[in-house]
């Protein structure tokens, strides 16, 4: 990815010009800031105390001028007919490097994963992996959208191993509609914060061509009482 621009001097001392596994590791520390959110609590509203938590977290990591913008549910419209067409859930910018065409530096989905629902568990692999999951970042859908972007994966029972093998087993029958070009499952990744449950997706779609999609896995703490209410 090329970047433009100037950046304050300080940050360009500091930082590293790759900043994934800087975003990896504030999502995963900021996510412990999340009060514990119930299996009925759904994507936006986890989301939301997600974003409020990530700003919080880049505050106490820089006493001044933080490098990113964070923002949720942010409209992506076509740029012929003004439509909204999609909605991303987080979106992260470079203060002090600016992208053409003011594009997002990491885009994530996220979804919820192994839902609690009338003393069973539902895995929700199917919708994670479909077209309001990682199909939002396949399809084509952010047009603004750099290299980068990524599934949260809100695991609800706690329960991230079962989590991961559901989202295996989805990734495998979905192999071909997916464009996954080595092993359809979830591979390691150098930038993949320390649980060994995240990883990478890689992908070849059409005019996107080859495409990384990262994955974390973001459990719900059980409560002292048991698995949340559906």
């Amino acid at each position: 990815m090329k970047l433009t621009g100037t950046t304050h001097q300080f940050l360009g001392n500091v930082l590293p010009p790759d900043y994934r596994q800087e975003i990896f590791v504030m999502v995963e520390t900021a996510w412990t800031r999340v009060p514990n959110p119930f299996a009925a609590w759904l994507e936006p509203r986890i989301t939301g105390l997600l974003r409020l938590a990530l700003i919080e977290e880049q505050e106490s990591r820089y006493e001044a001028n933080p490098p990113f913008h964070i923002s949720e549910d942010v409209k992506k419209r076509d740029p012929k007919t003004g439509k909204e067409i999609e909605r991303s859930d987080v979106e992260i910018c470079l203060r002090h490097h600016y992208i053409k065409g003011q594009k997002p530096y990491f885009v994530f989905e996220s979804k919820r994963l192994n839902i609690p629902y009338d003393g069973r568990i539902k895995p929700n692999a199917d919708e994670y992996v479909g077209e309001g999951g990682m199909g939002c970042l396949l399809a084509g859908h952010y047009e603004t959208v750099p290299n980068f972007s990524g599934m949260l994966a809100y695991v609800m029972d706690g329960n991230p191993a079962s989590a991961r093998r559901a989202v295996d087993q989805t990734l495998q029958r979905m192999n071909t509609q997916l464009g996954l070009t080595k092993t359809a499952r979830i591979e390691p990744s150098n930038f993949s914060p320390k649980s060994r449950h995240n990883g990478i997706t890689n992908h070849h779609i059409g005019t996107l061509g080859k495409f990384v999609v990262f994955h974390l896995f973001l459990s719900v703490r059980r409560p002292k009482n048991g698995l949340p209410r559906g």
